[in-house]
């Protein structure tokens, strides 16, 4: 609980802003304006809609999970199936001028499964931005590829749950930061766009019950055998309302085999008074999973392939309601509570259901159906809490119903999750 503690003191000295006023630090770190540019959350967007030449911003967040029954490792990724995990994340932007931003991202992350496997990571990533117009902007370096709603609103403040949901980290590889180029821009108004190209994703790492998630694992590999296209569409027209389309299409090349994969995505998410509502749905296919396989296997230690679904899809919905004004007496206002742990009508206690549907083997080729199938082929519930004392903090607790239809390598079934977390963005 060593590191609970610190973080949280962390969070006490970034949320207080008294202790800044009138100095420089306020105005480098404390300022956010809670708007966000293509292809960033928040706190990353900050140097876009500052006066300032340089700034920094950042996230940290710290999870928690305890397993009720057993464990699914399958994947062979530790930040599926981890005990506990620390992340902190820091941007530092400069904007010489006004067309012309200089991006670096510093990336520090430790996990562990409280038993045997344990990981640290430490990141840089950088791109450069080149902002012509509104309708036409060009980014070059690490940046976020555009595929579904977590992988550029991954601050823990912009979603409900402890961890990311199941089916933007298993179907749609969330925290999905790559080596490429995007435009973007507006049509109207209304409307936003995108349009990327990035290098080919790694396939000697892949594993079927995370489909291409471990393709995306590092983004200065340097792997230009193969290269991924993505486009993606943003519409808010209605109040309070995001209706997004993105998709991309890869390229897998290794060692004289290629393998091509779609994956089409699409949310609503919409604001109404103290609700939240959130849909979302993907759906992809990969062809020569059979030389797939191949490389898997001559990658392996053990001379095992991996067999990935040649279709997969996954979906989910979210209902979210913020009791806080009822608790409060019908008033979003805080003014009895101590304003250094409370901030007047930046309180919520947002209540959430969510439910999922993933498969990563709706179908399968033929000529690998007597290989052995690591699958996920998971329904997911999960009820849960969070308390925003500032906008900027999140304090997290849900409790997870899993159901996994495809049995661990013993015969038996993963069991639920309670999941404790807090979060903050500054």
């Amino acid at each position: 609980m060593k590191v609970f503690r610190i973080l949280l003191h962390i969070i006490l000295i970034f949320s207080y802003k008294g202790y800044a006023q009138g100095s420089k630090w306020k105005k480098l770190v404390d300022t956010l304006t809670y708007e966000t540019q293509t292809g960033l959350p928040i706190a990353a967007s900050k140097i876009y809609f500052s006066e300032s030449r340089f700034t920094i911003s950042g996230y940290g967040e710290s999870n928690f999970i305890r397993y009720l029954g057993e464990k699914n490792t399958l994947s062979d990724d530790l930040e599926l199936y981890m005990t506990n995990m620390q992340r902190f994340v820091t941007y530092a932007a400069y904007k010489p001028k006004k067309w012309f931003v200089l991006y670096i991202e510093l990336f520090a992350e430790y996990m562990n499964d409280g038993v045997n496997e344990k990981h640290f990571e430490f990141q840089p990533e950088f791109f450069i931005d080149f902002l012509f117009s509104e309708k036409f902007n060009l980014r070059v370096g690490t940046h976020q590829v555009q595929i579904g709603f977590i992988n550029n609103n991954d601050e823990p403040i912009l979603f409900y749950s402890v961890n990311r949901p199941e089916v933007e980290r298993i179907i749609i590889p969330s925290t999905w930061i790559d080596l490429g180029i995007m435009t973007y821009g507006k049509i109207n108004k209304n409307l936003k766009w995108s349009a990327s190209l990035y290098q080919g994703l790694d396939p000697t790492d892949l594993r079927g019950a995370t489909w291409i998630r471990r393709g995306r694992a590092n983004p200065v590999r340097f792997n230009f055998e193969g290269f991924t296209a993505n486009s993606s569409l943003k519409y808010n027209g209605f109040k309070n309302t995001e209706l997004v389309l993105n998709g991309l299409y890869s390229m897998i090349g290794h060692q004289n085999i290629s393998s091509s994969t779609y994956l089409l995505s699409s949310y609503a998410r919409r604001e109404y008074k103290n609700w939240t509502f959130m849909a979302l749905g993907a759906v992809g296919s990969t062809d020569n999973t059979a030389g797939l396989f191949e490389i898997t296997r001559q990658a392996s230690m053990d001379n095992q392939g991996q067999v990935l679904g040649k279709n997969v899809y996954g979906y989910y919905t979210e209902i979210g309601y913020d009791i806080w004004p009822i608790l409060n007496g019908g008033s979003k206002s805080s003014k009895n509570v101590r304003k250094f742990l409370l901030k007047g009508n930046e309180v919520k206690l947002p209540l959430f259901i969510r439910y999922e549907r993933l498969n990563t083997h709706n179908r399968i080729d033929e000529s690998l159906m007597n290989k052995p199938v690591f699958k996920s082929d998971l329904t997911a519930i999960t009820i849960g809490a969070n308390f925003n004392p500032r906008r900027n903090i999140v304090i997290k607790s849900n409790y997870q119903f899993r159901n996994n239809k495809a049995p661990l390598a013993d015969g038996t079934f993963e069991g639920n999750r309670f999941e404790f977390g807090l979060g903050f963005i500054f």
